[in-house]
């Protein structure tokens, strides 16, 4: 197996330096450290397998996830103990497989959990850039309060069950009514207040 010299992020240098665990998603770009992956798949057996079968929205979504965890590979100043990949397919569609790797061991369904945690935080960040501006925001003073508000709306649009957030807020932007009607349909149906 030939181990050439990759650059990995400082973020993943200071975790392992650190002592703390990471998993790391392999970005198509990074074409030298995918072929490394590859080539470790390769040679290892699956230490652990899983598959998670999941009705969201209005698709049919299976994943089937294998961990190659029987060796450690040294990666420019961090160790690899896990090779963890994601096969995805929709609706009986075209299978996307996905690499990630990690300095931890841990069976395929913790993995998943762990990634399927990240992969939702970042679809927060997206809906709160694209929908509501964040990263335009200028505003210095109050900027975390101004985060967890945007937090909030979204999260009352995604109980609401809204499937385009984008067009959503636009059009309650100028509709006071509409907007305190999404409210109180998640007080009403949730129960999250229970004063007057």
């Amino acid at each position: 197996m030939n181990l050439m010299p990759w650059t990995p992020k400082k973020t993943l240098k200071k975790a392992a330096n650190n002592g703390s665990k990471f998993i790391a998603k392999i970005k198509d770009n990074q074409k030298g450290l995918l072929s490394f992956v590859k080539e470790i798949e390769e040679v290892s057996h699956i230490d652990s397998d899983f598959q998670q079968q999941i009705k969201q929205s209005n698709n049919f979504i299976e994943r089937n996830i294998y961990v190659y965890s029987n060796c450690v590979y040294p990666w420019n100043g961090v160790f690899i103990r896990s090779v963890i990949r994601v096969d995805k397919v929709v609706n009986c569609g075209k299978t996307t497989t996905h690499y990630f790797i990690s300095n931890d061991t841990d069976t395929a369904e913790s993995f998943l959990q762990k990634i399927l945690q990240e992969w939702s935080v970042e679809t927060m960040h997206f809906y709160k850039d694209t929908a509501l501006q964040e990263d335009k925001c200028k505003t210095n003073k109050g900027a975390f309060s101004f985060s967890i508000l945007r937090s909030v709306v979204i999260n009352i649009l995604h109980l609401n069950r809204i499937k385009n957030i984008g067009r959503k807020i636009i059009d309650t932007t100028q509709n006071l009514s509409e907007a305190l009607m999404l409210f109180s349909m998640v007080k009403f149906e949730y129960g999250f207040f229970t004063g007057d």
